[in-house]
């Protein structure tokens, strides 16, 4: 599994490319529901995201190339996932958690005016924390759904060669 996900040598099958695929779709979805059961391990844990993105470009290098292309196509699925990550994650957050939003910014004006940072920070995090527990099963879901579309539509489109 470490070859699969970590190492951009060599090809892999469409079959391959969906198992390790799968994989990461489940570790993101379990990585979007912590801040559900406690904000600072999800926060904390939430750096693994950035492990996770090296592996995607190593399964698109690998399956690119197997498909006789470059593995700097890669990328172009990749950002397609970060602009459709940020288009849906915008709409979950209006609709999971758009009266907080209006909330927060009233709080932390408030607290700015009255020249108290330390009561702003503070009123940040809470409503950051409130926000993540809102929207994480809205997330980790519609997350799961993305990367899944994007992972099953890219790998039907390449095509293997000798």
């Amino acid at each position: 599994m470490g070859n699969l996900l970590f190492s951009p040598n060599g090809r892999i099958s469409s079959s391959e490319f969906m198992r390790g695929a799968t994989i990461l779709i489940i570790i993101a979805a379990v990585l979007a529901i912590l801040p559900m059961i406690s904000y600072k391990i999800g926060s904390i844990l939430g750096v693994l995201g950035l492990v996770m993105i090296w592996c995607w470009i190593v399964l698109w290098i690998k399956r690119f190339r197997d498909g006789g292309k470059s593995g700097w196509m890669s990328l172009v699925p990749i950002a397609v996932f970060i602009v459709a990550s940020m288009i849906v994650g915008s709409v979950m957050s209006s609709m999971f958690a758009g009266d907080m939003a209006n909330e927060m910014a009233e709080a932390i004006e408030s607290a700015g005016e009255a020249g108290d940072l330390g009561a702003m920070f503070k009123m940040m995090g809470q409503m950051g924390e409130a926000a993540a527990k809102k929207t994480a099963i809205p997330n980790a879901i519609s997350g799961a759904i993305v990367s899944y579309v994007i992972a099953y539509v890219g790998n039907m489109m390449i095509k293997s060669t000798d």
